[in-house]
């Protein structure tokens, strides 16, 4: 399957779409109590081993959502953006890794 093709597939439109609102969520609840978020993030790491999902993916899937953004906005996509998003991700990655209770 080539990139465009993966790009179109249902599959990874709803995975995408997922993640995004996961995302969302994480930054929405910032400034906030955290225990519900970390709470959820950790069974949500936990699922996605269910899912086939590997530790090695999360980069990634980061990777892949820091050149979402930094196309969508452009000149917007500040230094300082970056870090704030790639400071965030970090922790949602990390808080579901830690839940996926991956072995090293």
């Amino acid at each position: 399957m080539n990139s465009e093709e993966m790009f179109a597939s249902p599959k990874f439109i709803k995975q995408y779409t997922a993640t995004l609102q996961t995302v969302d969520t994480a930054v929405g609840m910032l400034g906030a109590d955290l225990a519900p978020l970390v709470e959820i993030l950790k069974q949500l790491g936990k699922r996605h081993v269910n899912y086939g999902v590997l530790e090695a993916h999360y980069p990634i899937v980061g990777q892949a959502l820091i050149e979402t953004l930094e196309a969508a906005l452009g000149d917007k996509f500040t230094d300082d953006v970056k870090a704030a998003w790639v400071d965030i991700y970090g922790i949602i990655s990390s808080t579901m890794i830690e839940g996926a209770g991956y072995e090293n």
